[in-house]
């Protein structure tokens, strides 16, 4: 069965009375190549496990299989678990569970189905969402050692991006805390049935460890408040958290009081962090 062709897709759907769901952004893979690019970019051990953050019609659930230990794959539509049965026959180190990715404990999960131990997280992420879920993953706790997504492609764009880039916001700076954002390739729109309206691209985390010495809390409220409003420096910006203090405490860490945070480093974050709590 080729779960990647469109004929074959059309069949699987029609015979389930089912169809693509907008309300979960569902554009399934239908390029076996780009399927196995993605598996491949993850350079899976046979002994490595892997979550997969929605199972689809299990085209990269299978990929997935064939490379690693175990893989549990999330799936929220309900219509879809009958399909596994065929499309995922054989797959006996594969698990599918029913339920939003959002709502999942991935510390609990990680130790009822993986014994605790560090495990590789991808997934085909729903655009209207994809920010949650990435954030969800990184503060979570969990043994994650890595993340390799497929998002909106402008969406790769501002993780990827350098400081100084147009590009580059909170949610770059967000997830410098934890690893430097890389997209590894684009995908076009015409490999997915149904097509989307944008292109997509593959984005890859190595998680090992914080980049920076900070508490995150403490982190995410500095790079939340430098943000705030993205045509003030940082400096007026900061005062929301160090009042009157923000540009001693800017000069301490050896930055411009008129700089933007759209200018800054994780560095520079996490020095600032470190300065504010430090002297509250």
């Amino acid at each position: 069965m080729n779960i990647t062709s469109p004929r074959e897709i059309t069949r699987l759907l029609a015979e389930n009375g089912l169809s693509p769901l907008k309300k979960f952004g569902q554009n399934f893979l239908c390029d076996e190549n780009v399927v196995q690019k993605i598996a491949d970019c993850m350079h899976l051990a046979p002994g490595d496990f892997v979550l997969e953050i929605g199972t689809g019609l299990g085209a990269l659930t299978r990929a997935l299989g064939a490379r690693a230990k175990k893989v549990v794959s999330v799936e929220i539509d309900r219509g879809l678990l009958a399909l596994h049965k065929e499309t995922l026959a054989g797959l006996t180190n594969v698990t599918v569970l029913e339920g939003d990715i959002l709502k999942y404990d991935l510390k609990g999960l990680c130790a009822e189905h993986f014994g605790g131990g560090p495990f590789h997280v991808c997934g085909n992420l729903p655009y209207y969402i994809t920010s949650r879920i990435l954030m969800q993953v990184l503060e979570s706790g969990a043994p994650v050692r890595s993340l390799t997504a497929m998002v909106q492609k402008e969406v790769a764009g501002r993780l990827s991006a350098r400081p100084g880039d147009t590009d580059y916001g909170a949610l770059t700076a967000s997830c410098l805390y934890f690893a430097q954002p890389e997209t590894v390739f684009t995908v076009s729109r015409s490999c997915f049935y149904p097509a989307p309206d944008v292109d997509s691209a593959i984005i890859r985390m190595e998680l090992s460890r914080p980049t920076c010495d900070v508490p995150r809390d403490g982190y995410t409220a500095v790079v939340r408040a430098a943000f705030s409003m993205r045509r003030k420096t940082i400096c007026n910006n900061l005062k929301a958290l160090a009042g009157e203090d923000a540009k001693l405490i800017l000069k301490s860490c050896k930055i411009d009081p008129n700089a933007r945070a759209q200018e800054l480093t994780a560095s520079q974050f996490c020095e600032i962090a470190k300065s504010i709590f430090q002297k509250l």
